[in-house]
């Protein structure tokens, strides 16, 4: 099997107290670990629960790749990537795991968390523009027996299956059991929907808050040859907080590199909004035509114009994320639909009532009313 015609010499780029090395060419970070390692791993290849693994890596997949492991499988593609690691690492091919992923390698995390004689560290990458999803959204396909059914949502274009991916390696100095490790990952995963509740990353598929994106993958070692044993693994523990801070850490600095998703991005109310999916045509046709006279497609764009000025005002931003609360605790069942439109109009007519707000307090009002309806 060939792969893309890119540098693929590794190199060091930095060496953990404990010895692991962390190394990366051009589509590829790999952790080469010291002498004793134990992990659990989400992948096909090695995956689940180990203590002889060498090595693992992440892998960014080029379009070249999705379409060989298409059509050779997954499994087949990631033996065919590790014996290659094999070759130019000496690491044994049955010795290696890893993940994948369509985010660039160039725009990878390293977060690093010490107390006293705990040292956790994050490498991440990540992308959710895409495939951002929040835990219990209708699903994309349905599986039985390796057979694989993607037409369970026909009639919605959203819910075609596309890539996207948040990977963490976990990097732990001390000595874990296989129970431990899983709380360990149980608190990644937290620690991962947090930061893209920080960041009010939306889901593609509903109008949630995303918990995470449909591929995500992880990696969690500890060190055997640790004389550190941590047996009671929690988010009361200090190393629970150290994992949830570096893994919380990685994955905003990666989405800030490789996507412009920050706190400053957010503030603008149209990127709030973004995730009621609202249909423009028919607020165009059906809604704003009750209030503003809409004659033809300059019309349009002289009100996406307007809307777009006003969009990152942070007052404005204010208001609307206060509706857009409103809505959430409606979907919720805490507020009832009575409650929610009568304080929604009050923000309208009150705090929106600006004359250069206009076109946001008629977008808002169609959301509101399409959301309660």
């Amino acid at each position: 099997m060939s792969f893309d015609d890119k540098n693929q010499e590794f190199e060091l780029i930095l060496k953990t107290s404990v010895g692991d090395e962390v190394l990366k060419n051009s589509d590829t970070v790999l952790v080469k670990f010291g002498p004793k390692r134990n992990g659990i791993v989400s992948s096909w290849l090695n995956g689940g629960y180990n203590e002889d693994l060498s090595a693992v890596f992440n892998h960014q997949l080029s379009q070249e790749n999705i379409n060989k492991y298409e059509e050779g499988g997954i499994l087949g593609f990631l033996n065919d990537l590790s014996s290659k690691f094999y070759n130019d690492l000496d690491l044994r091919s049955d010795k290696i795991s890893g993940l994948i992923t369509s985010a660039d390698m160039d725009y990878y995390s390293i977060a690093c968390e010490k107390y006293r004689d705990i040292e956790v560290m994050a490498i991440a990458t990540a992308g959710v523009r895409v495939n951002a999803v929040s835990a219990g959204d209708k699903a994309s396909y349905y599986e039985i027996n390796d057979e694989y059914d993607f037409d369970i949502n026909e009639h919605d274009d959203n819910f075609s299956n596309k890539p996207g991916t948040i990977n963490v390696i976990l990097l732990i100095n001390s000595r874990l059991s296989e129970s431990s490790l899983l709380l360990a990952e149980m608190i990644a995963t937290e620690a991962k929907t947090v930061a893209l509740r920080d960041l009010m990353t939306a889901s593609n598929y509903s109008n949630d808050i995303a918990t995470g994106t449909g591929t995500d993958g992880i990696a969690i070692f500890s060190n055997l040859d640790s004389e550190n044993s941590i047996e009671n693994m929690s988010t009361h523990a200090k190393i629970g907080e150290l994992i949830a801070n570096a893994v919380k850490a990685a994955i905003k600095e990666c989405l800030a590199k490789l996507q412009w998703l920050t706190p400053t991005y957010q503030l603008n109310a149209l990127v709030r909004l973004d995730r009621y999916q609202y249909n423009l045509d028919d607020f165009y046709e059906n809604f704003l035509t009750d209030f503003i006279d809409i004659k033809s497609e300059e019309d349009k764009k002289e009100f996406i114009v307007s809307l777009i000025e006003v969009s990152k005002n942070p007052e404005l931003v204010a208001n609307v994320s206060l509706i857009i609360h409103l809505l959430d605790q409606y979907r919720y069942g805490l507020l009832s639909k009575k409650t929610v439109l009568k304080v929604s109009n009050s923000i309208l007519e009150n705090q929106l009532n600006k004359d250069e707000w206009t076109s946001m307090r008629l977008l808002l009002e169609y959301i509101v009313k399409n959301q309660l309806d």
